[in-house]
């Protein structure tokens, strides 16, 4: 009686492995182009906390029936909100309380914000002046815009004129 050697399988054919290199780069070539780097992610945070906070600046505005400012310093990467805002400098102006966080002022440092370190203030575009007033009926004074650029990504946070509507979109 012949006995053959039991061969155990030890190894994968070559066809199993390109097989599942073909699915990796596959799945890869599908995830890969979503995810976006984090300074794009910083960026996209950064110009929702401006738009938000415009938001509440014109509710605000239009539930004390007050002009309401929200004034932006480049150089320092934050902004202040302001009542009854007479265009005095950014140092002597006095913000008004926060109305969500007890005891604190209504300032905003974005490399102070989680994971906004990144961000730069490159453009703030308001027929020459770094703020924006909202009268009591919620439309502001004029059209304004702020620029959030962090590496290659650019966001652009626009009021418009007649609406007061607030709008976030990509610049080239």
């Amino acid at each position: 009686m012949r006995t053959y050697p039991v061969t155990s399988r030890a190894a994968f054919t070559l066809v199993e492995i390109l097989l599942v290199v073909l699915v990796m780069a596959i799945s890869a070539a599908i995830v890969i182009p979503r995810i976006g780097s984090a300074q794009d992610s910083q960026v996209i945070s950064a110009a929702r906390v401006v738009q938000s906070d415009l938001d509440v600046v014109r509710s605000l505005a239009v539930t004390t029936q007050k002009p309401y400012t929200l004034l932006f310093s480049p150089d320092k990467k934050s902004y202040k909100v302001a009542v009854n805002y007479a265009a005095t400098s950014y140092a002597a102006t006095t913000p008004v309380p926060h109305p969500i966080y007890a005891k604190q002022n209504y300032e905003v440092f974005l490399a102070s914000l989680n994971g906004m370190n990144a961000v730069l203030v490159t453009d703030v575009n308001s027929s020459g002046t770094q703020y924006v007033t909202f009268q009591p009926l919620g439309d502001p004074a004029a059209a304004w815009s702020v620029t959030l650029q962090s590496g290659r990504c650019k966001k652009q946070v626009s009021v418009e004129a007649l609406t007061g509507n607030i709008a976030v979109t990509t610049v080239p």
